[in-house]
């Protein structure tokens, strides 16, 4: 069972006329959804009584604060350049670690469904503790693992990343934890820098972050063969409670930002293998949360493999 959640909070989150991160995308994600046939599942999702909470633990009370008044006095720039903001955007980004909690929710506590993708914006795996950067100002997926180790009977969270950058926040979040294991293949040398292979995490976590950097135009094979080879045996090894997917399509072949070859074909393809190791570890469960994917065309054919995937 699949069920889609999203928010109309997104759209009014303005980046400005041309930033690549825009309410487009979240219609073209939603293209996606109708291609693959699954309108009925989306659900438009409610808030959760932990959002604040988790937000203040994850980042901090203060740099919520200092977004949300930065968003609401009409600043344009929110830390760097990378990070526009308007009058919507805190709202936006609050809203989306909302909607990922009652997704987690929905799968871990409710039994409602057992797989969800959550189709929310700003994208957060930039996002560090207390800085905004990439495009991204809460981590959601961070949020939503920090959320799910509350559960007595979720002690192991394994985290897949396969957008074309890499998400040096949730790394940084966790790298010092043995109960969270970070994967992620990634353009390298690339934005924002990190994400070497001698990245392994530090201290308890240490061999709990596995890094797999790859040359521009990199295609599906060599994707496929970093799975086989080190995603899915790093995902036995540790056998997670819970799985979860920071899927970024700006890998894809089309996208402006990325510079690889990945194509929907291969995408899908990685879905079915974490799929397959979800069913192995979990009881089957998996939360996927969209992050980067810039193309429209791109993003929509990606997203529609990824459901489809997920749903067989």
């Amino acid at each position: 069972m699949l069920r889609i959640f999203t928010h109309p909070a997104f759209y009014r989150h303005d980046t400005g006329v041309g930033h690549p991160e825009s309410g487009e995308r979240l219609r073209a994600a939603l293209d996606g959804v109708q291609r693959a046939g699954l309108e009925s599942t989306i659900v438009t999702s409610q808030d959760h009584p932990d959002t604040d909470r988790i937000i203040a633990r994850v980042h901090s009370a203060d740099y919520q604060r200092s977004l949300e008044q930065a968003s609401m006095s009409g600043q344009r720039l929110f830390h760097s350049l990378d990070n526009p903001i308007s009058n919507g955007s805190y709202a936006a980004a609050r809203t989306a670690v909302a909607i990922a909690l009652d997704a987690a929710s929905q799968i871990w506590t409710e039994g409602k469904t057992s797989k969800a993708f959550v189709i929310a914006r700003p994208p957060g795996h930039h996002a560090l503790k207390n800085q905004a950067m990439g495009f991204c100002f809460f981590n959601t997926i961070a949020c939503v693992a920090d959320w799910l180790l509350e559960r007595e009977e979720l002690e192991r969270i394994f985290i897949l990343d396969w957008d074309v950058h890499h998400g040096n926040g949730t790394q940084e979040l966790f790298e010092d934890r043995e109960d969270v294991f970070y994967a992620s293949l990634h353009r390298y040398p690339f934005y924002p820098g990190t994400g070497s292979a001698a990245e392994i995490g530090v201290g308890l976590g240490r061999g709990c972050t596995l890094n797999i950097p790859l040359e521009g135009a990199t295609g599906d094979a060599p994707y496929l063969r970093a799975f086989e080879r080190s995603i899915i045996p790093a995902i036995d090894a540790f056998e997670p409670d819970a799985i979860l997917v920071s899927a970024g399509f700006d890998a894809h072949y089309r996208d402006p930002l990325g510079g690889m070859r990945v194509t929907e074909e291969g995408f899908a393809e990685m879905t079915r293998m974490v799929v397959d190791a979800a069913s192995r570890h979990g009881g089957g469960k998996l939360l996927s949360l969209l992050e980067g994917g810039y193309d429209p065309e791109g993003l929509a054919s990606s997203v529609q493999g990824h459901l489809i995937a997920l749903g067989e």
